[in-house]
């Protein structure tokens, strides 16, 4: 039995491909023996671990250029070393970048892995090819490059729609590259999310305090010792349409109070014609309303509180931005 798998592993000469797969195998069974030893080898094992990946590549390679693996008239085995050598290249980086620069180096590596051969053509020195074959190469390499740079346009697609997550409320349905197949637009788009936080934050500032404190936020809105645009986006999740939006509003003193119109205005580029803006309505009064046990009897002062109550945020709106009314921002 074992001189059945020596002679079955044993191959047929000594410089061959199946050395190479033999080479690796070995290599990675040091690596496994290196990392079980007490303490770990961690030299050795990253020494023999790398050794094995090249191993195995040299021989893929060989092997596919001996027996190459065709799918549809295609052969596929420069794909499976680009993909082998892109795992050993970028096997290091970061969690947030691996897979990226996998993906977009992938074909690259394979077009190079194609070409390489053509510069040697049996020889042990490469020579540079008849120009017929440059043609060839450059059209070939070409090829993989716009492959290349269509797969990182995805990537770049794919991190302005998390960046920028007003564009998944636009319609790509006329546009011949852009499609939003697998990514879900947000439930509420980011425009009302901005005027309802400016809503919340109006509410802790003033809903139920005395009314004298009421009447210093307001001071504060318009004497511009509150920044409302900057304290509102201080407490959203932190993404560059951000700093797209423009967060303001208007005051109107009444009678029986105030009345403060939020506006969210997008400063960016938007993919319709005109720019646009959200606005809601919110009514600041006074109320004498009792807080707490009837028999507790506090100061009348201490019952002169602020009520706030908002209306529902517009849809969008393009044209003049509302002016009426003392401004603040």
């Amino acid at each position: 039995m074992l001189k059945y798998c020596i002679d079955r592993l044993r191959p047929p000469r000594p410089f061959c491909w199946e050395t190479f797969i033999l080479l690796s195998i070995f290599s990675w069974l040091l690596s496994a023996f290196s990392w079980l030893l007490v303490p770990p080898a961690e030299n050795a094992y990253h020494f023999t671990h790398t050794g094995g990946l090249i191993f195995f590549v040299v021989g893929t390679a060989w092997w596919q250029w001996e027996r190459p693996i065709t799918l549809f008239g295609i052969k596929i085995g420069p794909w499976i070393v680009g993909l082998l050598l892109s795992l050993i290249l970028f096997d290091d980086l970061s969690e947030n970048w691996r897979h990226q620069a996998m993906v977009v180096t992938w074909p690259l590596l394979t077009g190079s892995v194609r070409s390489l051969p053509k510069f040697f053509r049996g020889r042990l020195l490469p020579s540079w090819p008849p120009i017929s074959i440059r043609k060839e190469l450059t059209v070939m390499f070409l090829f993989h490059v716009l492959v290349s740079l269509w797969l990182q346009f995805g990537f770049v697609m794919n991190q302005w729609l998390k960046e920028y997550p007003t564009l998944l409320a636009e319609d790509f349905t006329r546009s011949s590259f852009a499609i939003s197949r697998g990514i879900e637009a947000p439930e509420i788009p980011q425009g009302n999310i901005m005027i309802n936080e400016m809503e919340a934050f109006l509410r802790e500032q003033m809903d139920g305090q005395q009314w004298p404190r009421a009447n210093q936020v307001i001071s504060g809105l318009l004497e511009n010792r509150i920044d409302i645009d900057e304290a509102v986006k201080k407490r959203l999740p932190e993404i560059e349409e951000n700093e797209w939006w423009t967060l303001r509003g208007t005051v109107i003193q009444r009678q029986a109070g105030f009345g403060i119109t939020l506006l969210a205005i997008f400063d960016g580029v938007p993919l319709v014609s005109e720019d646009y803006y959200l606005e809601k309505s919110c009514e600041i009064s006074r109320t004498f309303r009792q807080r707490g046990p009837a028999s507790s009897r506090p100061p009348a002062e201490a019952l002169d509180r602020a009520e706030v109550e908002c209306g529902p945020a517009s849809d969008r709106k393009s044209g003049p931005i509302p002016s009426q009314g003392q401004g603040f921002d």
